[in-house]
């Protein structure tokens, strides 16, 4: 209750309600302080545990590697097959104009940036304590919730990856294409939790991550400056 909404919010006021004002951009700011800062300020004020950045491990990475080519094949083909008929071309182009990614470079540049650290960063917050914190209050339940916790955790971790996306894609996509998207992100969610959950090694969740974030914005590209 405390997490989960901040992103929500923050694409809320800064795309539906409030665009292109400081206004919308300080609570958006503000709200992504609060979803990277808060599960540190949970560790160390609820739970008194000191935070420590886990070290590098190459344990379950072969299925980082296959989940994410998957994924990258899915939305590729994905995109090839259906979604070039669900998007307008004009209004995407027009949004990446907007918020200043009208260059192939520009767009690049955020593309890294979103790739290697924003994803890195949301495999911190929605697999390793989103999905972890659901799992503990459903393991805590009395039966039959204790006996399904880990798929329920799992899906709802999944659910709540996806809001702040969904509504934030609404801005360029039709309700078929945000649809189609949002069911991706939701089993993309879903993976790295299980990747998570099988492994023990964020840094597995990690590389699939990434996978996916390659193909987003090679499509991306596509529509935005062509081929």
């Amino acid at each position: 209750m405390l997490l989960v909404p901040a992103p929500t919010l923050g694409v809320l006021f800064a795309m539906h309600l409030m665009p292109d004002t400081a206004v919308g951009k300080a609570i958006h700011f503000s709200a992504k302080v609060w979803l990277f800062g808060f599960p540190l300020v949970w560790l160390l004020l609820v739970e008194r545990i000191k935070p420590r950045l886990p070290r590098w491990s190459w344990h379950g990475m072969g299925a980082g590697f296959i989940t994410g080519g998957a994924i990258l094949a899915i939305i590729i083909g994905g995109w090839e097959l259906v979604g070039n008929r669900l998007v307008d071309v004009t209004v995407f182009q027009e949004g990446m104009a907007k918020v200043g990614l009208d260059t192939p470079l520009k767009y690049l540049g955020f593309a890294a940036a979103v790739t290697f650290i924003n994803a890195l960063l949301e495999e911190y917050v929605w697999r390793w304590f989103v999905y972890t914190k659901w799992f503990e209050l459903l393991n805590g339940l009395k039966r039959p919730a204790k006996s399904i916790a880990i798929p329920v955790a799992v899906a709802l971790a999944g659910v709540c990856f996806v809001l702040h996306h969904s509504l934030a894609m609404h801005v360029y996509f039709g309700w078929q294409a945000n649809a189609l998207a949002s069911l991706g992100i939701f089993i993309g969610g879903v993976t790295w939790s299980v990747l998570y959950l099988k492994t023990k090694n964020i840094y597995a969740a990690y590389v699939s991550h990434v996978f996916a974030d390659v193909a987003l914005f090679y499509v991306g590209y596509q529509v935005a400056f062509g081929s």
